[in-house]
């Protein structure tokens, strides 16, 4: 991996647009939905927030508790409350006011209480949603009614136009006009109080299908006087579903008669109740608390943001607009309609789609969810193969979801594209795919989880989770559940003994260690990419990575136990004393002086001595001995494992990988994905009848593989880059935010530096940084991502940004460059690398500094780069090898750990360090 290659970049990086402001980078409530997904479709079905969804069960357990007396003497007041505070938040008229399961029934109810004599029109439009069209459809062909549909296109210069499209299809027959007021298909706001008034003047009444309005725009229904009005309140007003509500003008109340004949709750003071109020209020025994939470809906609406309500609807129309213009531009298409026109939802036109019709989702929808976690709306519009997607803004909706949208439909339309072009090739042109591994037959990895989204093959030619191939083609970022269905891919080919052809990949010496397993008759499917041969390879071979001297006696205690997983938490915590205790041991020896406040401004001062721990001696192997144990006496207690056990286990395959970090490690995440990764395995796994040995294999596997899922940044992944088999997980990092172990090569920092100044491409692409996690020993920092390759370019792209703010300083003059370490918190050795840079261009790379002060405009391009693309690896999974005065040595985790603190002037020199590297790259674009 060549580190100052350039490519021509993504065009998926989208910042933040002109409009942005602070309310839209941060969610807003607590809410149920999932944190592993991009919940993009409150459109479709709302979301309840959580107080209002634990509000909901309450009222449940009020009703349990006692169901005769809360529907004898409860229910009936309980449902006028919430009515009477829904009609007063909508300012109706509270005896034409009732609730409703939702808008759908509602509708039924006037469409189907009015009645039309032959040729009589009801008119609507092709917004209409397509329950209310079979509505109108069924009471057309009931009466002999035409039904006159007005075609109003998605692009649309103003709302006049809407009004004057509608105005033109009326006729002295039309009787009924249902028209939208915010149509669910096109998200457009319908001048709706205008067209009501205009059809009011020509003698047609108006039903308003209102049912994405509440909670989206203001809805004031005296105001409007509409003579019919139906509604949600479970899309924007946040309320449990089974919540709607229908409002009929005082002058139309004798015209509605309900879908449900049932007795009237009102008993006493009958002539106190409207004829809607007797005949609605009671639909028989159903279950209430939905309609009982709208209390607590208003309540959360005017309080979710500063500024109440209006704060709301504004706030979510601003950045329905952001995030409309931000995915237009990415797909280089105008925006459909006027800024006012839309309120949180926004409808954009696609490319016409290339697949036949079919049902169920469109396949770039099936795409945008399984390998990206996006759930929005894809439908053909007005027709196929015409195609639209809908976006929604709700409280829980941010703009970097939007950024994130844009990249990944860009990227799904633009491979699209590319699948166009191949089909129109002779088939004997076709490159074929490269695709590793034989297929699986009778299905027996069929997975329900793939098949429950009705996509079982990816449109692009991936291969479905279930199976034994490996997908090929990359993914722009993707779902944290599509890392998770890899993991599980590789786990059942250890199962199938498919993993004798996986490639060497971040592991220097695995060709060692084949020799090493042929030569003890290791298992021939013991593979060196294995973790199980990892561990062993780890444990038997590299004297520096064998359990501390110290912790001899504690392992011998723990293996004269009959079971490991038993009683490992009974020497743990000893384990984890006695190992930290070395690193102060080492910090000792090596005598590192502290970091003063003042930053040394080059490296005389760093101390760079590898002072390792001492490993067991003699020839019996405890780590080995202890990692085979715990995988024998796990795989014993396979089908009845307890939290604690997994726990146990997992613990002791960390503290083997890193004896001093990995006690400090938490463990919770990881035990829940081992869990959830089992169980899902679990069915295939016992059907397979597999042998002790190969049990031992998979839960081995099983640990790395939950240990690397559990990385927080793992679930912000934003590109997944297969090289034949091999996975490489890339994501976004804050530039400032990454530890250093390593000084920079300033020669080479200033080769990349005019590399990038002459690209006319922006932003630019590199390779990305390769950053593991260590725990720093000094620091008050947790898991930290530190860069264990890609100094040089890290401290390029550090040095653009000062350049572009502070400009290049006169000779000896570096205080410019301590304020800019200071302003972005950056420790010493960046501080370092940045006078070392500076110097040399100074001193030798004049023409260099020349071309740097004559080409402002291109500096300003970095001027906000804060996010670089980072290759996420564990330093424990592979081997750095690095160079002392002893020669060259394998290091101990501790090591990067201690180099990467920065309260002590440490660091390896430049070029100190060598690692295992992928075959492959994918360069990606950095980011403001």
């Amino acid at each position: 991996m060549g580190s100052s290659m350039i490519e021509v970049p993504h065009e998926h990086a989208y910042g933040p647009t002109e409009d942005s402001h602070a309310s839209f980078l941060q969610p807003f409530g607590d809410w149920e939905i999932r944190s592993d997904i991009l919940y993009l479709d409150n459109g479709a079905f709302g979301a309840c927030p959580t107080p209002i969804a634990e509000t909901q069960r309450e009222i449940r357990r009020w009703i349990e508790s006692n169901p005769h007396d809360f529907f004898e003497r409860s229910y009936v007041p309980a449902l006028l409350s919430s009515r009477d505070a829904l009609a007063q938040f909508l300012n109706a008229d509270v005896s034409g006011f009732i609730l409703l399961p939702g808008a759908t029934h509602g509708m039924n109810v006037v469409i189907q209480s009015l009645r039309y004599a032959e040729n009589d029109e009801i008119l609507t439009t092709n917004h209409a949603y397509s329950s209310v069209r079979l509505a109108l459809e069924h009471v057309a062909r009931r009466d002999g009614a035409r039904l006159v549909i007005v075609d109003i296109p998605l692009i649309v210069p103003s709302s006049d136009f809407v009004l004057q499209k509608i105005l033109s299809h009326v006729s002295p027959r039309t009787r009924l006009a249902i028209i939208d007021h915010v149509p669910s298909r096109s998200g457009l706001v319908f001048p709706i109080k205008e067209i009501v008034r205009n059809l009011e003047s020509r003698g047609v009444d108006t039903l308003v299908d209102g049912a994405h309005a509440p909670g989206m725009v203001e809805v004031d229904l005296k105001d409007l006087d509409a003579p019919y009005y139906v509604a949600n309140c479970h899309k924007w007003m946040c309320a449990p579903r089974g919540t709607g509500f229908l409002h009929v003008r005082k002058d139309r109340m004798h015209n509605i008669k309900p879908l449900v004949i049932a007795r009237s709750p009102f008993m006493v003071n009958k002539t106190c109740y409207s004829a809607l109020e007797h005949g609605f209020s009671w639909m028989g025994t159903y279950d209430p608390s939905a309609m009982l939470s709208l209390p607590a809906s208003i309540n959360f609406l005017r309080t979710l943001v500063p500024g109440g309500y209006s704060a709301l609807t504004s706030r979510n129309h601003d950045l329905a607009v952001a995030a409309r213009k931000l995915v237009c531009h990415a797909l280089g298409i105008p925006v459909p309609c006027p800024d006012d026109m839309i309120g949180s939802m926004a409808t954009i036109p696609l490319p016409d789609s290339i697949e036949p019709e079919r049902e169920g989702m469109l396949p770039i929808q099936q795409t945008l969810w399984r390998e990206h976690g996006i759930v929005i709306p894809v439908y053909a519009w007005p027709s196929h193969p015409k195609r639209v997607i809908r976006l929604s803004v709700q409280g829980y909706n941010v703009l970097e979801q939007y950024v994130r949208l844009a990249g990944c439909l860009r990227s799904v339309l633009s491979k699209e594209t590319c699948r166009i072009s191949k089909s129109l090739v002779p088939q004997s042109m076709n490159p074929p795919h490269q695709i590793i591994g034989k297929d699986v037959q009778n299905g027996i990895f069929s997975r329900e989880s793939t098949e429950s989204c009705c996509h079982e093959t990816d449109q692009w030619g991936n291969n479905a989770m279930g199976s034994l191939e490996t997908p090929h083609q990359d993914v722009e970022y993707p779902a944290p559940w599509l890392l998770y269905q890899l993991a599980l891919q590789r786990i059942r080919r250890v199962a199938c003994s498919k993993f004798s052809d996986y490639p060497v990949s971040l592991y220097p010496g695995a060709d060692e260690a084949e020799t090493q397993f042929a030569s003890v008759n290791e298992p021939k499917t013991r593979h060196a990419n294995m973790e199980i041969s990892r561990m062993n390879y780890m444990l038997s071979c590299i004297k520096s990575r064998k359990i501390p001297e110290v912790a001899v006696p504690s392992v011998v205690q723990l293996l004269d136990s009959r079971d490991v997983i038993m009683c490992w938490p009974r020497v743990s915590k000893k384990l984890g004393n006695l190992t930290y205790a070395l690193t102060r041991a080492i910090n000792c020896e090596m005598n590192a002086p502290r970091t003063p406040a003042e930053f040394p401004s080059d490296g005389g001062s760093f101390n760079c001595r590898i002072i390792p721990y001492e490993t067991e001696g003699g020839e019996g192997n405890l780590g080995r001995k202890l990692w085979h144990r715990a995988l024998q006496n796990f795989t014993a207690r396979v089908s009845r494992w307890s939290l604690a056990g997994v726990e146990s286990f997992l613990q002791i395959h960390s503290f083997l990988k890193d004896p001093i970090g990995g006690p400090r490690k938490d463990i919770c995440t990881q035990a829940r994905l081992f869990i959830s990764m089992f169980n899902d395995l679990k069915p295939e796994l016992e059907s397979m009848k597999l042998a002790p040995e190969t049990w031992e294999e998979i839960l081995a596997q099983l640990a790395r593989e939950s240990s690397f899922l559990a990385h927080s940044e793992v679930q912000h992944a934003a590109y997944i880059h297969f090289e034949g088999d091999e996975q490489l997980v890339y994501s976004y990092m804050d530039i400032d935010s990454l530890g250093r172990s390593e000084f920079a090569t300033p020669p080479i920092v200033i080769g990349m530096i005019q590399e990038w100044l002459i690209l006319e491409v922006k932003p630019c692409a590199i390779a990305p940084v390769t950053v593991s996690f260590s725990y720093p020993i000094c620091s008050s920092y947790e898991a930290r991502a530190v860069i264990v390759d890609g100094n040089n370019r890290s401290t390029a792209l550090q040095f653009l940004r000062f350049a572009s703010t502070h400009g290049i300083p006169n000779n000896d003059d570096v205080e410019p460059v301590r304020a800019y370490c200071q302003d972005h918190g950056l420790g010493p050795i960046c501080f370092v690398d940045l006078c070392a840079v500076l110097r040399e261009l100074w001193s030798n790379s004049l023409a260099v500094l020349q071309e740097l002060k004559a080409m402002p405009t291109r500096l300003n391009t970095f001027r906000n780069v804060r996010r670089i693309p980072t290759l996420i690896t564990e330093e424990s999974c592979f081997l750095t090898r690095a160079v002392s005065d002893e020669g060259v040595a394998i290091l101990q985790p501790v090591h990067q750990s201690i180099f990467a603190s920065d309260d002590l002037l440490v660091a390896l020199p430049a070029k100190g360090q060598s690692h295992g590297r992928s075959k492959g790259y994918r360069a990606l674009p950095i980011l403001s």
